[in-house]
Parts: structure tokens; sequence; C-alpha cells
């Protein structure tokens, strides 16, 4: 019984934080379209940088709060599936993670690489919303996605073999080492 409690009191914290770290980046985005943005961009890129550093731990801690509240942790292609979105969510907050620890705050002026931080976001905001939604459908029985008039099959899921999932596994973390490695020199930008 406290398993749950425990997991709700996480997910909570772990949703609340990560919106609050994509809705400050595509914030400080929006801020280079105006004049003046500079000091709210300022304020906005911290504040999506410290959010994201303290809800990437947190959301495995989401997760292993909500295996030790399940019966049949991973048994349905509905815990399968929030599984699978929890990973999106972490890699879309680590990827926009990554790109603003390599770059500095100046990487909202840059417009591509801002374009790149903004689609992290959004990823990570998407993600998240369909994660909660998933959940909220096997915990209450309804979810914030039943307002779409097509309601995503959650109930039902493709499980991949693990040894394409280690191949994909392995073609991200090489994806990661090509990127740093022949990534431009000059890593902080100017603001």
């Amino acid at each position: 019984m406290f398993a749950i409690t425990f997991h709700h009191l996480i997910v909570g914290l772990a949703t609340g934080i990560a919106t609050l770290s994509c809705a400050s980046a595509l914030g400080a985005w929006i801020s280079t379209y105006f004049v003046g943005g500079s000091k709210a961009r300022a304020y906005l890129d911290r504040t999506a940088y410290m959010a994201g550093v303290v809800a990437v731990p947190m959301l495995p801690l989401a997760v292993l709060s909500g295996t030790l509240a399940m019966n049949d942790p991973g048994g349905d292609a509905m815990s399968y599936n929030k599984f699978l979105f929890a990973g999106l969510t972490i890699g879309f907050l680590v990827s926009m993670l990554v790109g603003r620890w390599r770059f500095g705050p100046g990487i909202w002026v840059e417009s591509r690489l801002s374009s790149l931080q903004v689609i992290c976001a959004v990823g990570a905001l998407v993600s998240i919303t369909i994660l909660g939604s998933i959940g909220a459908k096997m915990s209450l029985g309804e979810s914030t996605l039943d307002i779409l008039p097509i309601y995503p099959a959650f109930d039902s899921s493709i499980v991949v073999n693990q040894w394409l999932a280690l191949v994909l596994f392995l073609l991200g973390l090489g994806a990661m080492v090509v990127a740093f490695v022949l990534g431009p020199k000059d890593e902080r930008l100017p603001e």
C-alpha cells in the first residue's frame, strides 16, 4: 500500500519538474523573438536547465516506484508502453540538458541549435503527457488523452526482440559518441 502512495508522490514531483523544464525551454526559445528578451531568456534558460537536472534522476525513481506498486510489471501492454514513454521522456530531457551543457546559454540565439532544443523540449513534454495519461488510464480508467477524438491504442504494443533492442541501444550510443567526436570544437557559444 505504501508503494502506491510513494509512487504518486514521486510521479507528481517528476512530472511537474519535467513540465517546468520543458515550458521554460519553450519560453527561452520564444524570448529570442522579442526585443529585450535576453533578461527573461537568461532566467528561463536557468530554470529549464536546473529543472531538467532534477527531473532526470526523478524519472527513474518514478519508474522504480511504479514497478514496486504493480502486481505484474511489464505483464501487460499498457505497463510496457509506460516503460517505453518513460525512456523517451528521459532521452529527450537528457538531449536537451547535454545540448545546453555543451553549448552554454548562447544555444538559444543559434537558430539550428535552438530549434533542436525546442524539438527535444516538445518531445519530452508530449512523452510525459502520454506517460501520465497511460498511468491515469491504468489507475483511474480515464486520462487527459480521452479528449482526443481517437484514443491511441496503448492497451496493445509491439514487443521488440531483445537482440533488436540491444542493437538499437548500441546504435544510439554510437550516435552520441560520433556527435561528441565530430561536433564543433568551440563548444561555448556567445550569448
